[in-house]
């Protein structure tokens, strides 16, 4: 099936839509925690206390913020989920055994959870996961890209990106300055923009930095529209439909067929064209 990418911000919206749809108004009647344990995979109280307080729930409301996907519940909990998870909602009988936490509904349905890397199963008061979590705070009070708040002027003050260090990586993708947009999102945004990621941002021009602006809303939208990129998998197991420019198994860039640089920069692979891309 090949390597796919974590769950960013586009997918996020997708999914938590699709979730909902399936889920909303259904009875958790079993569960099952950590049948596969996983170091890296982050609950926010001892399993018993996930059993304790989910069967029996009723689920309300799937959401997004950001890049976690918050699954809602008529007791005032919520899951928050986000990183490196996976998602299937299948029928029980075709549960597997190497899942981190499984909710199972009253028509034999189940949503069945796995951390590949790393994640966060989160469970909790929506004040209880802000005061203990600060990235999921972030999360859920950061302005979605598509949101008429989002404006230029917010880009700028999130971003730094009028300050006189760092790179355009820097800017985009580390410290949760837009959370939810990691490098996967960021490598088509900036070869739309025509930005290499190593670019220094005091030497940006302000059509530059409008340009990336507008780049940002753009590809965050077309992934949106498109039922996310194709390098992730939704909870039946099918791939987005949009496609992703800059990757892996991509040798040569799409517009001038020059050979793609791929380097390892500020924690993760950076993949850009060094013709398009200045």
């Amino acid at each position: 099936m090949g390597v796919f990418d974590m769950i960013e911000i586009a997918e996020s919206q997708v999914y938590a839509k699709q979730l909902k749809k399936q889920l909303a108004g259904k009875t958790i009647v079993d569960l099952k925690v950590l049948t596969s344990p996983h170091k890296f995979c982050w609950f926010s109280k001892d399993p018993q206390s996930y059993e304790d307080i989910l069967l029996g729930s009723i689920i309300t409301d799937v959401i997004s913020s950001a890049h976690y996907i918050r699954i809602i519940f008529s007791s005032g909990h919520e899951l928050a989920l986000a990183e490196d998870v996976t998602y299937a909602y299948t029928q029980k009988e075709d549960i597997t055994h190497k899942n981190q936490l499984v909710l199972i509904f009253e028509d034999d349905y189940a949503l069945e959870l796995k951390v590949k890397l790393y994640g966060f199963m989160l469970l909790g008061t929506h004040e209880e996961l802000k005061s203990q979590f600060s990235y999921y705070e972030v999360a859920v009070n950061s302005i979605h890209p598509l949101d008429q708040a989002f404006t230029y002027e917010h880009f700028l003050n999130v971003t730094h990106l009028n300050e006189e260090k760092g790179s355009v990586k820097s800017v985009l993708a580390t410290e949760q300055h837009i959370p939810g947009l990691g490098n996967g999102t960021l490598q088509d945004i900036l070869f739309d923009a025509k930005l290499s990621p190593k670019r220094k941002v005091n030497t940006l021009s302000e059509d530059d930095k409008k340009t990336l602006y507008q780049s940002v809303i753009k590809k965050i939208d077309e992934m949106i529209t498109f039922g996310g990129r194709d390098q992730v998998l939704s909870i039946f197991g099918e791939k987005g439909s949009y496609e992703v420019l800059m990757k892996n198994d991509r040798e040569l860039c799409p517009i001038c067929q020059t050979p793609l640089k791929k380097e390892a920069f500020l924690g993760g692979k950076v993949i850009y064209c060094p013709i398009c891309q200045k």
